[in-house]
């Protein structure tokens, strides 16, 4: 029943623009971007990410930032100097790239940021062994994350696509489609329930610092599939009503933060 009423309260709420289209489309890209910028209340939401990424930013060596999966973001208006990538080319972009495969020398990166990007990587120790080898001493990869919280391992099931297995007892997946390909709790999987692991067999990168956050703005925003729920200017309101919460993100957090950084 309650799986039955979600499903009908997305179709009620999906955007004109997503309808019956190819969730793997290049096209969402483009479609994904112009809804950020048209969404204010989403637009809001990714300067408050942005910010977060920022704040971790202080303090690392001199060198390139770069961002892997930027899609339809706007990381360059808080960070100018960030390089932005994704897997294909568009006008906004500034390279092609992969996570598995950075273009960079080894030991030449500041930072690699990455927002909402490690849960669709098929094999995760790729992309962890190359920000291994392409991070300077003291170089962060700061990458932001569906959280496996008590709400949350309960809501994704109900309302996101994607798939969502908290008990793969492996890291990773098939490779699938872009969007599609997903594992939503991944991040959890590999820095916290395999903690021991991830340190045996990355000894190079330190889990730095972690946070939990964001626990109904996105769903407000109703992101970039869904119509809004709230008014565009109510954003400073219940990102201050968030705040309040903080006490409570470890359970009902819909984000996480998560700071490796390069020994």
């Amino acid at each position: 029943m309650i799986g039955a009423a979600a499903a009908w309260l997305k179709r009620r709420l999906e955007l004109p623009e997503v309808r019956g289209l190819d969730h793997d489309s290049p096209e969402l890209v483009r479609i994904h971007r112009d809804l950020i910028v048209r969404k204010p209340f989403l637009r809001a939401l990714y300067r408050e990410h942005y910010a977060e990424i920022a704040r971790h930013l202080r303090g690392v060596p001199a060198g390139p930032i770069v961002e892997l999966g930027s899609g339809g973001g706007f990381l360059k208006e808080v960070v100018p100097e960030a390089i932005t990538t994704d897997l294909n080319p568009e006008p906004h972009l500034d390279r092609v790239m992969s996570a598995s495969r950075l273009d960079f020398p080894d030991a030449s990166l500041s930072a690699i940021v990455m927002l909402n990007v490690f849960h669709h990587l098929p094999d995760p120790r790729e992309f962890l062994r190359e920000a291994e080898r392409t991070l300077r001493p003291g170089g962060r990869a700061i990458l932001i994350e569906p959280a496996h919280t008590w709400l949350w391992k309960r809501l994704y099931r109900l309302f996101s696509a994607e798939p969502y297995d908290a008990a793969s007892p492996e890291w990773g997946f098939p490779p699938a489609g872009r969007f599609t390909g997903a594992n939503v709790p991944q991040a959890w999987i590999v820095f916290d329930r395999d903690r021991a692991r991830f340190e045996t067999e990355f000894p190079r990168l330190r889990l730095a610092a972690r946070r939990d956050h964001s626990a109904f703005l996105y769903v407000l925003s109703g992101g970039i599939w869904f119509r809004g729920l709230v008014p565009s200017g109510s954003f400073p309101a219940f990102l201050g009503l968030e705040r309040a919460l903080s006490p409570a993100m470890r359970w009902i957090a819909g984000q996480t933060t998560y700071v490796l950084e390069k020994r």
